[in-house]
């Protein structure tokens, strides 16, 4: 299939309503691929799904949502505009089939299947990764604690992923480029969007040493519920993560719970209050 149809049915398959990450995930492994996703017809498509275990079947009431929809003009419009969007802001569409998709995310239920990108994602070809995250009004000794421990991982070799939020996350990005490492900054908005604002410089740095990383389109603004989908992402994204100078009920509780769900292992480092 020709690479700009196919990144456009990945798309297309990405902003059908009413049709999750789970369910796009379950057709595409149950196709095989995009293309046979696109051209089998409904009754094939519920034939194939109920050969499935029943806990794992996405269901004739889903399936015939995509297949009404998949030929909608309004979303193949919509796909085109994203796509078209992509290349004039200079970003990557990476998409479940390309071999730059995160090996890390696949056999995840959840994850999307496809990711917006500024800068290389080249997480792949690292062995290991490591999620920094915590407080975001981080004392003295959180800072200096993520900054020890991102150098440490750097030296290491390995991969530095986090949100871009202020506090720590700032911190381990900065020390990751500042020791000429490699950062990963999962964002909870389009990959264009620079969030918080003041983070504009390092955005633009992180872009050069490492990646923006987003599952949303260009243009999509940050919403308070993008930001724990966004945390499953630094998670999965991990091997391990690192938890710096947080309390209980903390912002850092959803990124814990995925690592949990993902078997990614999870390490605290508790320092002094937050002043």
């Amino acid at each position: 299939m020709d690479g700009n149809k196919e990144i456009h049915r990945y798309v297309i398959l990405s902003i059908i309503p009413g049709f999750g990450v789970v369910s796009r995930n379950r057709l595409i492994n149950m196709c095989g691929n995009i293309e046979d996703c696109f051209e089998r017809t409904v009754g094939e498509l519920v034939h194939m799904d109920q050969k499935d275990e029943k806990k794992s079947r996405i269901g004739e009431k889903k399936l015939t949502i995509f297949s009404e929809l998949r030929n909608s003009q309004h979303i193949i419009d919509n796909a085109l505009r994203i796509v078209e969007a992509c290349q004039d802001r200079g970003i990557s569409i990476v998409t479940f089939g390309d071999h730059l998709y995160p090996q890390r995310f696949r056999n995840l239920s959840d994850m999307p299947v496809v990711l917006y990108v500024r800068g290389e994602l080249k997480i792949n070809q690292f062995q290991h990764s490591v999620g920094i995250i915590g407080a975001r009004r981080c004392s003295r000794e959180g800072k200096k604690s993520t900054i020890m421990r991102t150098e440490i991982e750097v030296q290491k070799g390995s991969a530095i992923v986090s949100g871009m939020a202020k506090g720590v996350d700032s911190y381990a990005h900065t020390a990751a480029i500042q020791n000429d490492g490699y950062t990963v900054a999962v964002l909870g908005s389009g990959p264009d969007i620079c969030y918080p604002m003041e983070h504009e410089k390092l955005y633009e740095q992180i872009i050069r040493h490492g990646c923006i990383l987003s599952e949303y389109p260009p243009g999509t603004q940050p919403r308070s519920y993008m930001f724990p989908r966004r945390n499953r992402l630094i998670a999965a994204a991990s091997d391990e993560v690192y938890v710096i100078d947080v309390g209980r009920r903390s912002g850092t509780e959803t990124t814990v719970e995925s690592c949990h769900r993902y078997g990614r292992t999870v390490r605290y480092q508790m320092v002094s209050a937050t002043i």
